[in-house]
């Protein structure tokens, strides 16, 4: 870096200053200036000194500037670039939607035409479900345990109709099976027979409490025998058969895995159609019965009660293949006035395990518990060597199945 020319100068002139007030060296120093101007002397090399680290900063801070410049400039270049590539991408989008809306038939000018119900129910609606044949088979051949060979075979079907708009939600859900077991000796057993309908209809709320009404309905397909006698009837279509209608709130999570729905005040009607099994008091209903002029009062068809009903929903998938679905239904009756202790509770509380084999090839394994304190068993005692009927109660129902089935999803 080159000093200025005056700077030269001044530093010359101080030498010389100072060889002139030291002419030898040794010889005792002879004062040549005034303190004075010794003082301005000493200031004006002590701001020289200055002079030059400013000078020096000066430089550094240019040329730190200076590459700020260059980093700004090749920043601004790759600014620029993006930009144009922006352009470009729209372009091409606009391009595009302009082709998209080409294809697009345009809506002729003058009054929009109303919507389609047919359009406006596949928007709304959605329907689903799954049909199937599950089969069971046993066979024996000199087995010293015993057994009997058999084969039992179920047809079912399931469906759920769900419609929903802002202000509410509709559910239909259908449950229907029937199986039959046909053993060596040629005789045929009904294993299973159900026809269970669910409608519900829910009022949107932002909350996951929902204020519901909720009707059910089951019986069954074919009549149902005291077996191995196949003479007595102990049940047929509409008898019994079971209506419920609740009103109340139901609790779903998002995933809508878990549902349950509570009622503080529900009325059930259990009808039994056939007058033999009316008159025989089945399943609750007044029984027939002869009046004071002897008189035969045939068995009331019709038996209402009012209670509490809760129905609780739960589906979890366990691992990749494996579904677990569960369904309580519980009614508790607080006007009924019984004599004896019987809990006047009815539940009925399914359990299925899909493993699923393959798209159509499911294992099922179902648990079926049932309690109703209407419907009793006979109390068997020997006396006298002879089994012999002491009394009739409710009792624990216990059903279960595991089998291959053929399953179709829709």
């Amino acid at each position: 870096m080159r000093l200025p020319l005056k700077l030269h100068i001044l530093i010359l002139l101080t030498i010389t200053i100072s060889a002139i007030a030291f002419p030898k060296l040794g010889q005792a120093q002879q004062p040549y200036f005034t303190p004075e101007i010794d003082s301005i002397c000493r200031n004006t090399l002590d701001y020289i000194r200055i002079k030059q680290s400013l000078t020096l900063q000066e430089y550094e801070i240019d040329r730190d500037a200076e590459q700020l410049q260059n980093t700004i400039e090749v920043l601004s270049r790759h600014l620029d670039n993006a930009r144009l590539e922006k352009q470009a991408v729209n372009a091409e989008l606009a391009a595009i939607n302009r082709h998209i809306d080409s294809l697009i038939p345009k809506r002729p000018n003058g009054p929009r035409p109303k919507e389609n119900i047919i359009d406006i129910l596949y928007e709304r609606m959605s329907f689903h479900g799954s049909y199937g044949l599950n089969i069971n088979q046993l066979a024996l051949s000199n087995w010293a345990a015993g057994g009997e060979n058999s084969a039992t075979g179920k047809a079912f079907a399931n469906f759920s109709l769900i419609y929903r708009n802002k202000s509410f939600e509709q559910k239909l859900n259908g449950a229907f099976a029937f199986g039959i077991s046909r053993f060596a000796d040629k005789r045929i057993e009904k294993q299973d027979d159900k026809i269970d309908l669910t409608y519900a209809l829910l009022l949107n709320s932002k909350t996951q409490w929902n204020i519901s009404m909720v009707a059910t309905f089951n019986t069954q397909f074919a009549n149902g025998y005291k077996y191995p006698n196949d003479s007595t009837v102990i049940s047929t279509f509409f008898a019994p058969a079971y209506l419920t209608l609740s009103a109340g709130y139901t609790y779903k999570t998002r995933d809508e895995r878990f549902q349950i729905f509570l009622s503080p005040l529900a009325g059930k009607v259990t009808f039994v159609m056939n007058q033999d099994l009316a008159d025989l008091g089945s399943f609750g209903v007044v029984k027939g019965h002869y009046d004071q002029d002897s008189l035969w009062i045939p068995g009331e068809n019709i038996a209402a009660a009012v209670g509490v009903n809760a129905i609780v929903n739960y589906k979890q998938p366990i691992g990749k293949n494996i579904t677990y679905i569960t369904m309580l239904n519980a009614f508790y009756n607080y006007t009924e006035h019984r004599d004896d202790d019987r809990l006047r509770l009815d539940f009925n509380w399914e359990n299925t395990m899909n493993f699923i084999i393959s798209k159509h090839l499911t294992t099922i394994l179902f648990v079926n518990l049932k309690y109703d304190h209407n419907t009793t068993f006979p109390v068997y005692e020997t006396i006298e060597g002879v089994e012999t009927v002491v009394d009739n109660v409710p009792k624990l129902q216990f059903k279960e199945s595991l089998g291959i089935a053929f399953v179709h999803n829709f």
